[in-house]
């Protein structure tokens, strides 16, 4: 795909070149002099998007440059990454939601002591920074999100948590750090519920040395904008009763809220119009 680069570069092209044929290959062994070691990039840019290179695996590389290929390039070079042993055999990839990603959705925000944080929504080449931060969690903050103690969280778990379908779910991310090379401290998701719409179901965690921020709160108010654009007129959420900043966070969005307390947990239902509560 593209090998580390010894220098920052950034390099943009298009998707398919005049004979519509990929520019996004698995390798680019039959052309010659167009890249060396000192000549490779760290950033790549098409129609689709931007692929952030600098200090990822091989693997992650691969993952971020399908992203931004072509939507009809997309399935071939997964397959073709799988025969050659740089995605797993196993790796997703949801062909029927691949030009669903909603790019638009990006925002900067500046928080308390000047914390400065971008927010998007999550890619599968989100995998390893995503489990970074799980691992960062205290087990209370797992328990909290998860309602059990999980150690551990494998390529399968966590593959399947990154790889959105966006027709019915969104999810969002918050990084800080330069461009390239910034770190996931956040996430925030919801899913409609088959089981009750209009509504969607939601949860988000927030790394804990971040805590305090407003980061939270942030999110919450840009999920809530998110899905009444989608339609969505509330959310439902089981928050654990002694998770009190969780609670505080769905007050503070001053929608009405009807809450009913079941062995330690609370079930929410919140309506963003009155008349649906």
């Amino acid at each position: 795909m593209v090998r580390k680069s010894l220098r920052v570069g950034l390099r943009y092209l298009h998707c398919r070149n005049l004979k519509k044929e990929p520019n996004i290959r698995l390798d680019i062994v039959e052309f010659h002099n167009l890249f060396t070691l000192r000549e490779s990039i760290d950033m790549v840019v098409t129609e689709f998007g931007v692929a952030d290179l600098a200090g990822r695996t091989v693997r992650e590389r691969a993952q971020a440059l399908i992203e931004i290929a072509h939507p009809e390039d997309r399935m071939a070079l997964v397959e073709q990454a799988k025969e050659n042993k740089i995605l797993y055999e196993d790796q997703i990839f949801l062909v029927e939601v691949a030009d669903l990603y909603p790019a638009e959705v990006a925002e900067k925000q500046t928080f308390k002591n000047g914390l400065e944080a971008r927010f998007r929504a999550i890619k599968p080449s989100d995998e390893e920074e995503m489990r970074r931060l799980f691992y960062r969690f205290s087990d209370e903050a797992v328990y909290y999100r998860f309602f059990s103690s999980i150690k551990t969280m494998p390529h399968k778990k966590m593959q399947e948590y990154v790889n959105v379908d966006y027709r019915k779910a969104m999810s969002i991310v918050g990084l800080v750090g330069e461009t390239g090379q910034g770190h996931i401290i956040a996430e925030a998701r919801f899913i409609k519920d088959n089981q009750r719409p209009p509504f969607a179901d939601v949860a988000f965690i927030v790394d804990e040395e971040y805590s305090g921020h407003g980061i939270a709160t942030y999110l919450y108010n840009m999920l809530v904008r998110l899905a009444k654009d989608k339609g969505i007129h509330g959310f439902t959420a089981d928050v654990l009763s002694s998770n009190k900043a969780m609670m505080k966070v769905f007050e503070k969005g001053g929608d009405p809220i009807k809450a009913e307390l079941d062995y330690g947990s609370y079930s929410l239902t919140i309506s963003f119009y009155r008349e649906t509560l």
